[in-house]
């Protein structure tokens, strides 16, 4: 099991990739926070709760389509709703399209085609795709809603574009979700898509 404030795993491969399946990942047992001395004051902790994948095909070029679901997993109901993430997903370079470019965000519009994935959130917006400086390409999401605790989950499919070689199968990535306000928990989750 990996430990989901890994950023990596110590045997995930550098390289894995997706095919046209969907997929999801088991979910990750996440810790708790201790609880607050009052619970109406405790903040939200965010959880990376699934994550799926599959490819969007396009005549053109190809995308591939990963769909993720967040939660506000704070121990009590009463606890603050977690208003705004922002999510990172970090791949290869030579995995994606070059130069990147942003994510396509599913059922917002723009030039992807449809693909048969989770509906997302409406508050969703593509950030920027850039190196990291350490050799990997980073994509950012950002959510600006109300997930409540406990009860509230959000969701987002997107899709990057792949090279203009074709996908890569499998395909390894890193997902990164930083929420506010939190407690400062910070989920990742290595996977895979075939």
């Amino acid at each position: 099991m990996v430990d989901p404030v890994t950023r990596r795993s110590a045997d995930a491969t550098r390289r894995t990739v997706l095919t046209g399946a969907v997929w999801s990942l088991p979910v990750l047992a996440v810790a708790v926070a201790t609880p607050s001395a009052s619970a109406s004051t405790q903040l939200g902790r965010l959880a990376i709760e699934t994550v799926g994948g599959g490819t969007w095909v396009d005549p053109e070029s190809g995308y591939y389509g990963v769909t993720v679901q967040l939660r506000n997993n704070a121990d009590f109901a009463t606890a603050e709703p977690i208003t705004s993430v922002v999510l990172t997903v970090t791949l290869a370079p030579g995995d994606v399209s070059d130069p990147p470019v942003p994510v396509v965000i599913a059922n917002q519009g723009g030039s992807s085609p449809t693909v048969n994935l989770p509906t997302t959130d409406p508050t969703w917006t593509a950030g920027t795709a850039f190196p990291d400086g350490d050799g990997d390409i980073v994509y950012t999401l950002s959510y600006s809603g109300s997930i409540a605790a406990q009860t509230g989950v959000c969701n987002v499919s997107f899709g990057i574009q792949g090279p203009a070689s074709g996908l890569v199968s499998p395909l390894t990535g890193t997902i990164v979700g930083v929420g506010t306000p939190s407690d400062g928990f910070t989920p990742s989750r290595t996977g895979t898509i075939y």
